[in-house]
């Protein structure tokens, strides 16, 4: 049995179809992509590209590591309004009803709620995009400053979160062995 071709004719029929109607059918735009760090050459947090993150504004503190943001150019796969998870970082808690507020719990939550509440933020992602709560993980860029999420672990509010990697891992390791060297936040001695 002989296998039947479509006729050239036919294909150089169909190219030119779509070639003629191409300006009038509707052009929708795909959101870019999230930036990610991860194609950083060296894994510093103050290499990241700020001019490829996302803005943002702070609208709600839930505790010292999750905040919720407004985003008004979301990239591919970000809502407008999302929970975010900070990367990297673990602040006592606050918010969780089956655990008592841990100890500096509050003072870590004041510290995000007086930096961040209301600012203008840039968003800069990791390997993963979300975590096995629907929560969009980030790292969080002040304007003018650097990293807020390794900023609270050097500052002594939370501690460098290593369950699951990250590429900054080792950047917020040595902050926290800084901040407890120095006795900051809750490494304070009593």
């Amino acid at each position: 049995m002989m296998k039947r071709t479509a006729p050239a004719y036919s294909i150089a029929s169909w190219m030119l179809l779509i070639a003629l109607l191409a300006p009038f059918l509707p052009v929708t735009a795909q959101a870019p992509e999230p930036y990610r760090v991860t194609g950083l050459w060296v894994a510093r947090s103050d290499r990241a590209d700020r001019a490829r993150m996302v803005r943002a504004t702070v609208v709600r503190i839930v505790d010292g590591d999750t905040i919720k943001v407004r985003i008004e150019s979301p990239p591919h796969g970000v809502g407008s309004e999302e929970t975010v998870r900070l990367i990297g970082v673990d602040t006592p808690e606050t918010v969780d009803p089956r655990k008592p507020v841990e100890r500096f719990g509050r003072e870590a939550a004041e510290y995000v709620l007086e930096r961040l509440l209301g600012q203008s933020v840039l968003l800069a992602f990791d390997g993963n995009l979300r975590d096995v709560y629907g929560r969009l993980l980030a790292y969080v860029y002040m304007d003018g400053g650097g990293c807020f999420n390794l900023e609270l672990v050097a500052e002594g509010y939370g501690f460098a979160y290593v369950k699951y990697p990250f590429f900054f891992m080792d950047e917020f390791r040595r902050a926290e062995r800084s901040a407890r060297s120095a006795g900051k936040g809750l490494w304070e001695k009593h």
